[in-house]
């Protein structure tokens, strides 16, 4: 090449340099030896009942401990009192999150004697019980999406309660995905609340069909969450969310097999991973290539 030629080349490569990148995918390119990049987009990390291990799980502080370190989204559980308040809680009983201060079902429960309790469970100090409102109004127009997981509520009258304060809270700018293992709920709350996006949960232990609910996502069990499986939802037009990876391994091999969503009790440490194998800034996905 003449000098004329190296000196074009030469600005050439200088001006793509100083070029943004408008994309949150970029084509396959080499990394070096023993390295090969393919193309990949940031994939969302979502904290599980907040951060659960900072923080006691699905209180206030898990889930400011959450947006602290990182989580692009927040994943809760909701059940509602004997006198029809929807709270924040993932089992079916006080009990365990109260560290035996508390007894009975949250069904059994007025809100009144749920309010005194506190959740124990994990680190921190004891935090109340919050409601849904609570979560709701402080996501209001932050831009983190909520997957609103519905418990076994008992009726289809209680998930519809809960679609319609998801649907009022999204209607004034908090963004609510209605999310669950049961169908039954899914569709109550959605025709309580038919603009929120509907996802169906499914387990090893609990794959239940969506019983032709307009699903936008499924969100499945890590063991669930095979290439194969992953691309047969995407070519149905459906999202894939995984569940609950907590290994920097799993957070990978999750994102390199296509997951829309990475849910985890510890989201700093795997926004840190995902970011370091998928920087937000060149967004190529980096992965050793077999030793010979």
């Amino acid at each position: 090449m003449g000098r004329t030629g190296t000196v074009l080349l030469t600005s050439l490569l200088a001006l793509a340099a100083a070029l943004p990148i408008s994309s949150d995918v970029v084509p396959a390119a080499t990394t070096g030896a023993g390295e090969r990049a393919t193309a990949c987009s940031r994939v969302p990390v979502v904290g599980h009942r907040g951060a659960p291990t900072v923080a006691a799980e699905n209180t206030m502080a898990s889930f400011e401990a959450a947006l602290r370190e990182g989580a692009d989204w927040l994943e809760t559980d909701v059940l509602v009192s004997r006198d029809g308040v929807p709270v924040l809680m993932h089992d079916p009983t006080v009990d365990r999150v109260t560290g035996g201060t508390g007894h009975g079902a949250v069904a059994d429960l007025r809100i009144a004697e749920l309010d005194r309790l506190r959740v124990t469970v994990g680190p921190g100090g004891p935090q109340s019980i919050p409601h849904l409102t609570e979560l709701l109004d402080r996501l209001h127009g932050t831009g983190v999406r909520l997957l609103l997981e519905i418990k076994d509520v008992g009726s289809p009258e209680e998930a519809a309660l809960i679609g319609r304060l998801a649907g009022a809270a999204a209607a004034s700018g908090t963004e609510v995905e209605l999310y669950s293992f049961h169908p039954q709920y899914l569709r109550a709350a959605h025709a309580a609340a038919p603009d929120l996006p509907v996802t169906l949960l499914q387990a090893s232990w609990s794959a239940r069909e969506p019983e032709e609910l307009p699903l936008y996502a499924v969100s499945l069990e890590q063991v669930l969450a095979t290439p194969e499986r992953i691309r047969a939802e995407h070519a149905a037009g459906r999202r894939v969310y995984v569940w609950t990876v907590n290994d920097p391994d799993g957070w990978s091999r999750a994102a390199e097999h296509g997951a829309d969503a990475v849910i985890t009790d510890t989201p700093g440490a795997a926004r840190a991973r995902l970011d370091r194998d998928c920087p937000r800034g060149g967004h190529r996905w980096r992965s050793l290539t077999a030793r010979q």
